[in-house]
């Protein structure tokens, strides 16, 4: 998608977004409830909907998986450096390295599957690329806690996903395996980013207008990395 006209929907959806955050609702939840239209479209993406249909090209799924391996690791560079803008904020500093150090784990596991030595020598997807710019950004530029908020989308959605799609249930054939290791309806590794970003709402670190508009986009960029593999049609499956 262009990204201007990516923009202009990120507007739009920020104008929309008029309504105020209930009296006990958490602000993760909130900007939960603003983006749902945008979840509606993850659930309909072309890798989900490839998968779901079990007709997605195998080269397809190997190029996304590349993408997302680098997107671990750059993702990891991100905490680290969003870390090292914390400041005095010892437990907010001390769980962005955690972070880092995680997602650090998920890009040596992922490299040794998928037989990448370095980043430098793959040449990302616009959409991929874009994704990545877009957390960087907010790493190097915005308050540290805004981060773990621009991450958030990532962590909840797919458990979500996998609710929607019957994960741990219904067969996805040749990806059953990898939609029931990923798509996991119980995971709530989400609350523990959410916990941080409530603090931070709480003492006025963070804006409603600011973190809406971090993380619709990072909402947006889900779509968008899922759509970067080609559409399949249900009678290419093999069942």
């Amino acid at each position: 998608m262009n990204v201007y006209l990516l923009l202009l929907i990120q507007l739009a959806l920020l104008i929309e977004a008029q309504a105020s955050i209930r009296e006990g609702q958490t602000l993760e939840n909130y900007l939960w409830e603003q983006t749902k239209e945008i979840r509606q479209q993850a659930l309909k993406a072309n890798l989900i909907y490839g998968m779901k249909e079990k007709c997605l090209d195998p080269s397809e799924f190997g190029g996304y998986m590349v993408d997302d391996t680098v997107y671990c690791y750059e993702g990891s560079k991100s905490l680290k450096i969003a870390g090292q803008r914390s400041g005095d904020n010892v437990t907010l500093q001390n769980f962005l390295e955690m972070e880092s150090v995680t997602w650090f784990g998920y890009w040596e596991w992922l490299n040794e599957i998928w037989h990448i030595n370095n980043t430098e020598g793959v040449r990302l997807g616009e959409e991929a690329s874009a994704y990545m710019n877009h957390i960087r950004n907010v790493a190097e530029n915005e308050m540290p806690v805004y981060t773990i908020l621009a991450l958030t989308p990532c962590a909840r959605l797919w458990p979500w996903l996998g609710q929607q799609l019957g994960s741990g249930t219904n067969n996805f054939g040749l990806y059953t395996s990898w939609v029931e290791t990923n798509l996991v309806p119980g995971s709530t590794g989400y609350m523990e980013y959410q916990q941080h970003v409530q603090w931070a709402y709480e003492e006025g670190l963070v804006t409603v207008e600011k973190a809406l508009e971090i993380y619709t986009t990072s909402m947006q960029f889900e779509v968008e990395f899922f759509n970067s593999v080609e559409r399949c049609e249900p009678s290419q499956c093999n069942s």
